[in-house]
């Protein structure tokens, strides 16, 4: 296996659109990285930049050491897994994940047992004879995925391989996923627009907007503590709500709220964001409050989210299922200082 590196690394294609900004970013060897943004923020020319796909504009593309910028895509030692499977639909699933090394020219003796092998890590291993329609969409997604570690690839790399599966299948594979990187000690470069995939599959996430990186961070890290704006409203569901304030030393002040901040923002002029989860219905002496005017409640198992307003915001709070709660009420709910973001009202940036 094998680190990868991209050292200011731009992407522009002709017309002049910069799909990729001046990346700096380090894939540890082994790591399960996953980069994660909207559809257009560049993810997918990044992980076609490392596979070869792309021809960098600016900067330098390493594997492990190596500097592989000028590398063909045959001689970089990666695999990649895409959103289509690509399989071909008249060969076996023996033949679909032997293909490359029949290509190589290696003898059916030395091509068998790994074939065998990769079957097995993905659960396979009975389905050798079928041919791709006598699939499920997840078992052609093992196909695609048993080619790509047959090869044994310095470096795997993934472009959205489930978006293309229903939501039960999704869920076992991202455990699959998981399963199979631990099994392997493989280096993962995992792209996808699903935060959730992000944050259940991933030992970081780069985040990105726009071609440009915004934050990069262990998944629980990303989410307690947002680098900005952006990042703050793309991670998590629901998304953070905001209001706008006024500070003044460590009071703020927006619409319909006045809260008390833990510390002094050092800034005039912000961005108060709250996680459902940070908002509860017993509100301890002396903790921060707000007013929610109640319009929606949507009832979860063991919790509620209460969808509402206070002043001209909207506001989501997550509390017990077990309050009564109903449209057009008002909610007094208490506000843990402890998980307060505060982001500068100019900048986007959180305020430390």
């Amino acid at each position: 296996m094998a680190s990868a590196g991209y050292e200011h690394v731009t992407k522009r294609f002709p017309g002049g659109e910069t799909a990729v900004n001046d990346l700096c970013l380090d894939v540890k060897d082994g790591e399960f990285m996953v980069v994660l943004g909207p559809s257009g923020c560049g993810k997918s020319t990044v992980l076609r930049l490392l596979a070869g796909l792309e021809d960098v504009t600016e900067g330098v593309i390493r594997i492990g050491e190596t500097v592989v910028n000028h590398v063909p895509p045959r001689n970089r030692d990666v695999a990649m897994v895409f959103q289509t499977y690509a399989l071909y639909p008249h060969m076996s699933v023996f033949d679909n994940i032997a293909f490359g090394m029949r290509m190589q020219g290696l003898d059916l003796a030395d091509i068998a047992p790994r074939v065998s092998r990769a079957a097995d890590l993905v659960g396979l291993g009975s389905l050798l004879n079928r041919l791709p329609r006598q699939l499920s969409g997840g078992q052609q997604q093992r196909v695609a995925l048993a080619r790509a570690i047959v090869r044994d690839p310095q470096l795997f790399l993934f472009d959205e391989p489930l978006s293309s599966l229903d939501a039960k299948l999704r869920e076992h594979m991202r455990a699959e996923l998981r399963k199979i990187h631990r099994l392997l000690r493989a280096t993962f470069l995992y792209v996808t627009h699903d935060q959730l995939e992000a944050m259940t599959m991933g030992d970081r996430i780069a985040v990105m907007k726009d071609g440009v990186l915004q934050q990069v961070g262990p998944p629980r890290h990303v989410y307690d503590h947002p680098a900005n704006l952006f990042v703050a409203g793309f991670i998590g569901t629901p998304a953070m709500s905001f209001i706008p304030v006024a500070v003044a030393g460590r009071i703020a002040t927006g619409s319909a709220l006045e809260i008390e901040l833990p510390w002094a923002p050092g800034v005039d002029e912000g961005v108060l964001g709250i996680r459902a989860e940070a908002l509860h219905e017993n509100a301890a002496p002396g903790e921060p409050t707000l007013e929610l005017d109640v319009d929606t409640v949507e009832i979860l198992g063991r919790d509620q989210f209460v969808v509402g307003a206070v002043g001209d915001n909207p506001v989501v709070a997550r509390i017990d299922s077990h309050v009564k709660v109903g449209r057009g009420e008002r909610l007094r709910l208490g506000l843990d200082p402890e998980r307060i973001h505060l982001f500068d009202g100019r900048s986007g940036q959180a305020v430390v």
